[in-house]
Order: structure tokens, then sequence, then C-alpha cells
């Protein structure tokens, strides 16, 4: 098995992974857990106003998400390929959404430090595609 091979199979299960939360976060009908914690407040005690663009944000980052995991699944064709141009998308991609969704989760962390907001798993999916671009290369 080559390090190509395996850094293409770590690459998309970072895509499906990115899908999975996608599709979590555009069919949320309420905020999850973790942002509950934030707030310190139940769904239903947040006026329906401030209910509808808390869900119209979790759509977009549900868009974004989507949007992230399919342009990384698709450019795993040409990395795969040995194409050296995937390299670098797939670098770039991957530094905008995983470093900004590192600092967004560790800001968020810092409002209320038992929250369990995705730190984590941001930091992870990161380390892993990192890895995975230089384990390529050899």
């Amino acid at each position: 098995m080559s390090n190509l091979f395996i850094a293409s199979a770590a690459l998309l299960a970072i895509a499906a992974s990115s899908l999975a939360f996608g599709l979590r976060y555009l069919f949320a009908r309420e905020y999850l857990f973790y942002h509950a914690q934030l707030t310190g407040l139940a769904w239903g005690d947040i006026p329906s106003h401030y209910q509808a663009i808390i869900l119209g944000m979790l759509k977009m980052v549900g868009a974004g998400l989507l949007a992230f995991g399919l342009a990384l699944a698709w450019l795993v064709l040409p990395f795969s390929r040995g194409e050296s141009w995937s390299f670098w998308a797939i670098l770039s991609l991957v530094s905008v959404h995983g470093f900004i969704s590192i600092y967004v989760t560790i800001v968020l962390r810092k409002i209320n430090p038992s929250a369990q907001t995705n730190v984590f798993a941001s930091f992870v999916g990161v380390a892993v595609a990192m890895t995975a671009l230089v384990i390529a290369q050899f």
C-alpha cells in the first residue's frame, strides 16, 4: 500500500466527516448541546426571532461544511494520481477552513470553558490532513 493511497484515504475520511457534520448542521431544528452549554439557555428559552437567526447561521455553517467536504473529495481524485497542483489546492482548502475552525472553537471555549466545543475534532482534522499531505510526498 503506497503512501499516496494512505494519504488519499485519510483525506477522504476527513471529507466524509465534513459531509456528515454539514448535513447535521443543515438539517438541525435547534442548536446542538454544546451551543446550549455556551449560552446557558435551553432552545425553548430563546425568543423565536433569535431562533430563526441561529438556525439560519447553522444552515450556513452546514453549507460551508458540505462545500469543504465536496471540494476535498473531488480534489482527492487528482491528488491520488499524483497531480502536484492538487497538493497546493488541498493545502489551501484545509488551511483556510481548518485553521478558522480551530480558532472559532477555541474562542467559543474561552466563553465557557466547560462547553464541549469541537476544538479537538477541528485540530485532529487539520493534523490528519497535513500529515496526509506530508506522507504523500514520500
